[in-house]
């Protein structure tokens, strides 16, 4: 192995040893059962509606799973970045979906087949118990979407994505500041909605900028207009 592919397969192992929680020696099996793909921007890695028995860990970049609604609108259902793992419908055959995931900007993510995950499950614990983790907290994520898409408004949806992208980050900045024509399809609106709404935030000094970033000045004023 040439010193390039020594320094890929060193980063999986670290990314990988955080995803699942483990320790480098579970996470060391776990890189050896894992293919790294480099996906350059633009670029799918995974497609609607092909049956898919494959979980993807991503490792460096940026990816992002889309889909098209009866309507024709294009709808972002969920931003991956490094340590974020997707996929794992496979691990229950109901992979087949009609959301799509392609890369952002250039992206490396090992996959890995849902049998050799199934497999890695079995054999160590904090594998499975990690796993569990992941999925649980997925569900709870895409439920709280559901809820919000049928009882906030559009305003409501764009305070409540600030909220959630500035706690993400662990506080009240988001950097570099969201574009609107991305958030906007994050919370399944429109670019001048989401423009107005930011900027009445800003007139009220409850969002603030600082450089590229965009601050949360008053995160309680915010979470009141959510509703």
């Amino acid at each position: 192995m040439n010193a390039a592919g020594a320094r890929s397969n060193e980063r999986a192992r670290e990314v990988i040893a955080a995803c699942l929680a483990c320790g480098p020696d579970i996470a060391e099996v776990v890189t050896g059962r894992a293919r790294l793909e480099a996906y350059p921007p633009r670029s799918a890695l995974r497609t609607g509606h092909d049956p898919d028995e494959r979980l993807f860990i991503v490792i460096d970049g940026h990816a992002r799973m889309h889909a098209y609604s009866l309507d024709g609108r294009l709808v972002v259902v969920e931003d991956f970045f490094s340590g974020d793992l997707f996929g794992e419908g496979a691990l229950t055959g109901a992979a087949s979906s009609a959301d799509e995931v392609s890369a952002v900007e250039h992206t490396v993510a090992g996959i890995i087949a849902a049998p050799e995950m199934v497999t890695l499950m079995s054999q160590y614990n904090a594998v499975a118990i990690a796993m569990s983790r992941l999925l649980v907290a997925r569900l709870a994520s895409l439920t709280r979407r559901l809820v919000e898409g049928s009882t906030l408004s559009a305003t409501g949806r764009v305070h409540a994505e600030l909220l959630r992208l500035a706690r993400a980050q662990g506080g009240t900045r988001i950097s570099p500041a969201p574009v609107n024509a991305q958030l906007a399809l994050r919370v399944a609106s429109t670019r001048e909605t989401v423009s107005r709404t930011i900027s009445a935030l800003l007139k009220r000094g409850i969002l603030g900028r600082d450089g590229d970033d965009l601050l949360i000045v008053s995160p309680h004023r915010l979470e009141e207009l959510v509703y």
